[in-house]
């Protein structure tokens, strides 16, 4: 039997807590909700999850708040933001901090299913322009855009960027020399 694809819900109103519960579970989904921003670490710590439901708005902790803790937790784990507060001008600033998606609130069913369905067979485009047809220049702006995207996933964090690039830190450091990508 093929496993589940598991949902972490972060909201603090239970009853889109229950719809998300009822409408993700119809569709095959495993959901774990979580209703208070300040347990999302023991949350994070207890399981894993293949996507997470961010709310923005939130008592005690913001969900822009907790989106790069939850980056720093789990780098690798889709964050789609949904929320009332999800203005299309801010868009740039959510992926930013790490943001696979952002939806408003209110949204169809549809809308929803879509969107967590993209955000995990996303695939993680990094825009390369080259100057010229040399190989060694154009190495070095692959590596160069690869080091930052790592970092930048990372927040600046040369030991979980180098596990992330699958390279030892000790490598990473000197192509960053190499490549004057400073932190």
């Amino acid at each position: 039997m093929a496993q589940q694809t598991r949902v972490l819900i972060i909201d603090d109103d239970r009853t889109i807590l229950t719809v998300y519960e009822d409408l993700l579970g119809q569709h095959g989904y495993a959901v774990t909700t979580c209703g208070d921003g300040t347990t999302v670490v023991n949350v994070l710590k207890s399981g894993s999850y293949d996507v997470i439901l961010l709310d923005i708005r939130m008592p005690g902790i913001e969900g822009t708040d907790l989106l790069p803790l939850i980056k720093r937790l789990e780098p690798s784990v889709p964050v789609i933001l949904v929320s009332a507060y999800c203005d299309e001008t801010e868009r740039d600033y959510y992926a930013s901090l790490g943001a696979a998606a952002a939806i408003g609130k209110p949204f169809s069913h549809e809308t929803l299913l879509d969107t967590i369905s993209r955000a995990l067979n996303q695939e993680e485009g990094i825009p390369v322009v080259l100057r010229s047809l040399s190989l060694r220049e154009g190495r070095d702006v692959v590596y160069r855009k690869l080091i930052l995207s790592a970092l930048r996933k990372t927040n600046w964090n040369q030991v979980h960027a180098a596990e992330l690039l699958g390279v030892s830190r000790h490598c990473l450091i000197r192509w960053m020399k190499r490549l004057s990508v400073a932190v």
